[in-house]
């Protein structure tokens, strides 16, 4: 009995300095991203323009260091290519591009349901961005039903990120946590 309530303290402990380790994360990223010259949804228009095609899904990485990149994958205007761009937030260069396998990520999307959808990923990262007043650091297309619905995450000031759901139908907020 005695080493199961250890094991559990340990594991309440260890849940406790991750919820506290990606809270600095957030603020951090929050704080890198306020000064950088490019924000998300800058890099995603970049990378759609390089890929002539659209975005589905573009997240910002950090690197120890550095200011990091953002990694937008894009879909091409023929849904036959799926290519990863990653942008400097510093310059907005394409730094590297890269093919994806595109079949792990049209399982659950299908390039059709993308290419009508009202709502682009791009706009979907400015509607959570004014909704929450954070700064975009993760978003991502998924189906919900025979429609489009987008995840975007938020990073805020205060250390706390906000998940935002936008729906590709009309662009609205569907909900917020």
């Amino acid at each position: 009995m005695k080493t199961k309530v250890t094991i559990l303290l340990a594991a309440l402990s260890l849940g406790g300095a991750l919820t506290g380790a990606q809270a600095t994360n957030a603020a951090r990223e929050d704080a890198v991203l306020t000064n950088a010259k490019v924000s998300l949804t800058q890099a995603v228009g970049i990378a759609e323009q390089q890929g002539s095609g659209q975005a589905v899904t573009a997240d910002y990485t950090a690197k120890k260091g550095s200011v990091g990149y953002y990694s937008v994958k894009v879909l091409s205007n023929d849904g036959k290519k799926l290519t990863e761009y990653q942008v400097s937030p510093a310059t907005g260069k394409v730094t590297e591009a890269s093919n994806e396998p595109f079949e792990k990520m049209f399982t659950r999307l299908k390039p059709e349901a993308l290419a009508n959808a009202p709502t682009s990923l791009k706009s979907a990262i400015k509607t959570a961005e004014a909704q929450s007043g954070g700064k975009a650091v993760d978003a991502d297309a998924d189906r919900d039903g025979d429609q489009v619905r987008y995840t975007v995450k938020v990073a805020m000031a205060d250390g706390k990120t906000d998940k935002i759901k936008v729906n590709g139908a009309d662009g609205k907020v569907a909900s917020a946590k």
